[in-house]
């Protein structure tokens, strides 16, 4: 079997998740080749030491040029004879529309990586745009991936075909290793670790613009850079907010290890994944009530959940945390990884994955 997976920006959650499936998928002995292809631009590094790996970046960013460039991709696609095909965001599934034209020799295989028409920074127009843009490519899909139960349910409400439609959660692989890293916390504080793009979704600026951490005696750490440049920060001085810049995937595990939770403010979400890195290592969660995170984080038992956007709740849900004890914090810590281990094993969502393209194949 040869695999193409196709991404626009392969950065944060959609980096994460293609590292993960793709290293599943280069020791699997019924796979003969696995090719990336994704932008040049604000995308992670991602490579593997295997034969089977073939790596393609091509020059793009976002426009009308960007999506010519995209829609050429069909023929570089073609030239590796794949038997499936497997597109990652909304952006990247645009490939689709010459399929329209003339229908494709392998599988078409997509995933939203969290719908458009779901995002709360477009207008209604654009959302029903977006819709019927979805419903439209869905005709030439053959396996539509939801990442979350959320996301699946408003896909069906929109009109998209239930029957091409699975839920295969993300999942990140249990193993890690650990480093030696330079603490960024303060002494005697509370520990919050923000980790994600500083784009409006991840809803850091609403984070840094709405909570006095100083007054909460709450030291928060932050993993991450901007990739489209949609947001804007008031309290960059703040003396208990660190900015770490990017960090290899390979270190996150041990930023995590140093603190007591780890924050995501997003304003909407398909799913995730930094709510399983931090579950993972035993970590509680401070999340938006949004997506897929609404099902991951638990409320009063793996974590404390708050409306997006709410400065009330953040805030009420934050001096929560800072109240708590060492003992209450690592018990919500241990709830998170029981659920992390029996719910989102990484081995057998990626073995689903790999199901699904077999019988698409047969």
């Amino acid at each position: 079997m040869i695999i193409v997976h196709v991404a626009e920006y392969a950065s944060g959650g959609i980096a994460t998740y293609l590292k993960n499936v793709i290293s599943f998928q280069l020791k699997e002995k019924n796979i003969d080749k696995v090719i990336l292809i994704n932008s040049k631009r604000s995308s992670e590094s991602i490579e593997f030491d295997s034969p089977k790996f073939v790596h393609v970046v091509y020059g793009y960013k976002r426009g009308v040029k960007g999506i010519l460039k995209l829609l050429n991709l069909r023929k570089q696609i073609e030239s590796w004879n794949p038997d499936i095909v497997h597109f990652h965001s909304s952006f990247a599934g645009i490939v689709r529309f010459d399929y329209l034209f003339k229908s494709p020799k392998y599988k078409v295989v997509y995933c939203a990586h969290g719908w458009s028409f779901t995002q709360k920074n477009k207008g209604r127009i654009n959302k029903f745009i977006y819709s019927k843009v979805e419903f439209l490519l869905s005709r030439k899909t053959d396996l539509i991936i939801n990442i979350s139960n959320d996301e699946m349910r408003k896909a069906i409400n929109e009109g998209l075909p239930s029957d091409k439609m699975k839920v295969i959660y993300n999942s990140i692989p249990n193993e890690s290793e650990k480093f030696d890293v330079e603490n960024p916390f303060l002494k005697s504080t509370k520990n919050l670790l923000f980790i994600g793009r500083f784009d409006e979704q991840k809803g850091l600026d609403f984070l840094l613009n709405n909570v006095d951490f100083k007054s909460k005696n709450v030291s928060l750490a932050v993993i991450g850079d901007s990739v489209l440049g949609d947001t804007s920060f008031e309290n960059l001085d703040d003396s208990y907010v660190n900015f770490l810049g990017w960090k290899n995937n390979k270190y996150i595990d041990s930023y995590i290890e140093l603190c007591d939770a780890v924050i995501i403010p997003s304003r909407w979400e398909g799913f995730g994944l930094v709510a399983l890195e931090a579950m993972k290592n035993k970590r509680m969660v401070l999340c938006s009530d949004v997506g897929g995170l609404s099902e991951i984080v638990e409320q009063g038992k793996t974590g404390f959940k708050f409306k997006p956007e709410s400065k009330i709740e953040i805030n009420n849900q934050i001096n929560k945390f800072s109240q708590m004890t060492k003992k209450e914090i690592k018990r919500f810590g241990e709830n998170g990884y029981s659920k992390f281990i029996t719910k989102y094993n990484n081995d057998d969502l990626c073995n689903e994955l790999q199901n699904s393209y077999q019988k698409l194949i047969l």
